[in-house]
């Protein structure tokens, strides 16, 4: 018999008695072209997957035997497919935590106890640093369920596809009807006003959400044996349990199991849509608008990210036939640093081909890098509504995901009794790297600073006097020279006016004539009257005349939208256009406070620009200029969060150009040449790259944490 089977523990479970439990089925299922058994208890809820060789070796398993005597058959019968003693031991303790055995004797099975003690700890260890999302099971809707089934089955099958289609075309379409009102509706959507609002349209949504799971999963004949409530960031949330979706056949089942909360969230939120467009402001609105919102943009961000182990995880598995990916990509990641850091040949990673390996590869390393993403969004979150509870978190976070990890590596080194010098020298060749790469290899830097371009010469006008707009002879991107007519208004009441005061100054004139014959006192009083009629027509001719709108200076006239308000009325001050000199441009870029430190006495500082239709060209910088005050106010509302820019903006601003903090106005004057070829306009956003000194990652990072906590937390 060949060494390989053979396992030193082997003594611990060789007399044990135990076999699977009556209950346990069997039914075969086959991912990536492999068959497989899944093995379910109905009574108990839990599910395992095992090879086919080991179903065997399982079968075989008899409380009437040992586990030896029905290895060492197992081995004679069929040589070539038996597991090793060592894959026995681990399979028999997963499936005694799963409560898949049973035991008639268990002398010396100290083996599979220990196993299933370190995976139990493995498991409550995984809890505590979920400790963010807790789960608390309530009840079985399982009966309930069963009573309903003509509504399951008709609000799950192709019909009622068909009508989520058509509504959800729908909502998307009535949205895009009302996008302006959308973007101005979503700037109040995190205020204090409208945080109940919000979190009773999620509890809502929830609802459904969950509710679709279970019809889905009942459907296919599923059992849903819990509905509970999920403590997400210490807000309760309802979830149930589907994972009977593990013991169907058809990938297409499971994953429609997977997405269908997706689906019926978009369905709420393409009538919540419909609801919200039809209403005028209240609470319904209110609600409407909040449940579109959640169902929508919320849904696709959080359960349609496989990266988080919500529904698009599970979808992607059961597509992918990749069960259990997450703890298999772990493991691939552990199975690479054993092999390759410390040395350990012998190492086997749960990838059978070079395409899981690609899968657990890219997926354990995305899946770790947004991991960290979002613990510390959601830690900067806590942080900012709860300072306290966010240094709880901070320290509970850091104990579990750094500490508790060093250490259990720390101890895993001082146990290993072959090669742990290679080991060692592998974890030091590691972290030296890291250290060099980290904390001392100066790194090249540029600050990214989003802008608008802007002639250095241009003329904002507006209506200085109220009136009609009755003629346009300049047309938006027509080059008109100064003194030129841009636009004529009419004003019938300033014209009135006019006619008024001349007949008034005619009747005190002729008023005056008789007075010098008749009564010559009354001539001072009326020469009076007379200049004060005379000042008026003045007033008045220079509204009048005011009423012809001119260039004040030569250049180009930028009012695309002016000529669909030709014939309306016109009040004074507001915008008609802007006339721009297109023979100089500047970049003008918002910097804000925290990154303003890395600029200020930066000497002889160059750049480029790039702006928003020509990514693919840098404009060169001839010279940068810091306006040494601050500013709220945004040069254009393209920066602010409404027009599509990254400075967060006031909610309750109509203009959406006042900023949420103050900021730097950095200026950019472009090269002479720089502009040359392209289509350049006032008003063009774009990105400034101004290129600072080399300096190590860590010393980046630990200036910025600094400003950080200076900034929001006054630290």
């Amino acid at each position: 018999m060949a060494g390989h089977l053979l396992s030193d523990a082997w003594y611990q479970v060789a007399d044990a008695q135990v076999a699977l439990l009556p209950t346990v089925q069997a039914q075969p299922q086959r991912f990536r072209g492999r068959t497989w058994v899944v093995l379910e208890d109905p009574y108990a809820h839990r599910f395992f997957r095992v090879t086919p060789q080991a179903y065997s070796f399982l079968r075989a398993l008899n409380a009437e035997e040992t586990v030896d005597a029905v290895w060492q058959r197992v081995a004679a019968e069929q040589p070539d497919t038996v597991p090793t003693q060592d894959e026995v031991l681990g399979l028999l303790s997963q499936l005694h935590l799963s409560s898949l055995l049973y035991f008639r004797a268990a002398p010396q099975s100290s083996a599979i106890f220990e196993r299933q003690q370190a995976t139990r700890r493995r498991e409550l260890m995984g809890k505590a640093m979920a400790f963010l999302f807790v789960r608390i099971p309530l009840f079985s809707p399982d009966r309930a369920l069963n009573a309903v089934q003509p509504l399951v089955r008709a609000t799950t099958g192709r019909a009622a596809g068909l009508v989520w289609m058509a509504v959800v075309l729908a909502g998307l379409w009535a949205v895009i009807g009302e996008w302006p009102a959308l973007s101005a509706a979503g700037q109040g959507l995190l205020s204090l006003s409208n945080l109940p609002v919000l979190y009773v349209a999620i509890a809502i949504v929830k609802v459904i959400h969950e509710l679709a799971h279970a019809f889905v999963c009942k459907r296919y004949g599923g059992q849903v044996p819990v509905f509970g409530i999920m403590l997400l960031v210490l807000a309760p949330l309802p979830y149930t349990d589907a994972t009977a979706s593990w013991g169907l056949r058809s990938k297409w089942q499971r994953a429609y199991i997977g997405a269908a909360g997706m689906l019926a969230e978009l369905f709420v939120a393409a009538l919540a849509a419909l609801v919200w467009v039809n209403t005028g402001a209240g609470p319904v609105n209110s609600l409407a608008f909040n449940m579109m919102v959640v169902g929508s943009v919320s849904s696709l961000l959080f359960n349609g990210n496989p990266l988080l182990r919500f529904d698009a995880y599970y979808i992607l598995s059961d597509l992918a036939e990749l069960p259990n990916l997450y703890q298999k990509a772990q493991a691939q990641w552990l199975h690479w640093g054993r092999r390759f850091v410390l040395g350990q040949a012998d190492s086997q990673g749960p990838a059978t081909d070079a395409s899981e390996r690609s899968w657990y590869g890219f997926y354990g390393a995305g899946a770790f890098a947004y991991r960290l993403l979002v613990t510390a969004t959601i830690l900067l979150f806590v942080t900012d509504q709860w300072f306290a509870v966010g240094l709880v978190l901070l320290v509970t976070t850091a104990l579990a995901m750094v500490l508790m990890p060093l250490s259990k590596f720390g101890r895993y080194l001082l146990a290993l009794r072959q090669g742990r010098g290679r080991a060692l020298a592998g974890t030091a060749g590691v972290v030296a790297l890291l250290w060099l790469g980290i904390a001392v290899l100066p790194l090249p830097h540029a600050v990214r600073l989003q802008g608008v371009l802007q002639a250095q010469a241009s003329s904002q006008l507006y209506v200085q006097t109220a009136g009609q707009l009755v003629a346009l002879p300049v047309r938006h991107g027509q080059r008109v020279a100064k003194g030129e007519l841009i636009a004529r208004l009419d004003n019938p009441d300033l014209t009135h006016a006019l006619q008024a005061v001349a007949l008034q100054q005619a009747e005190t004139e002729a008023m005056q004539r008789q007075a010098l014959l008749a009564t010559p006192a009354e001539v001072a009083p009326l020469q009076s009257r007379l200049d004060a009629l005379r000042d008026r027509e003045r007033e008045l001719r220079v509204l009048a005349a005011q009423l012809e709108v001119r260039a004040p200076q030569a250049g180009e006239w930028v009012a695309p939208l002016l000529h669909e308000r030709q014939g309306n009325w016109i009040e004074r001050g507001q915008p008609l256009g802007e006339l721009v000199d297109r023979g100089a441009f500047r970049f003008s870029a918002v910097l804000p406070q925290s990154q303003a430190a890395e600029l200020f006495g930066l000497p002889d500082a160059g750049g480029d620009v790039r702006l928003m239709h020509a990514r693919g060209v840098d404009l060169p910088v001839a010279r940068l200029r810091l306006v040494p005050y601050q500013r709220q106010r945004l040069m254009s509302p393209v920066l602010g969060f409404g027009g599509g820019g990254d400075v967060a903006v006031r909610p309750d601003d109509a203009s959406g150009t006042l900023a949420t903090e103050p900021f730097f106005e950095l200026q950019a004057e472009l090269a002479d040449p720089a502009l040359a070829g392209l289509v350049a306009y006032h008003g063009l956003s774009g990105v400034l790259r101004v290129p600072v000194p080399a300096r190590p990652l860590w010393e980046r990072t630990v200036a910025a944490l600094r400003q950080l906590l200076q900034q929001r937390y006054q630290v």
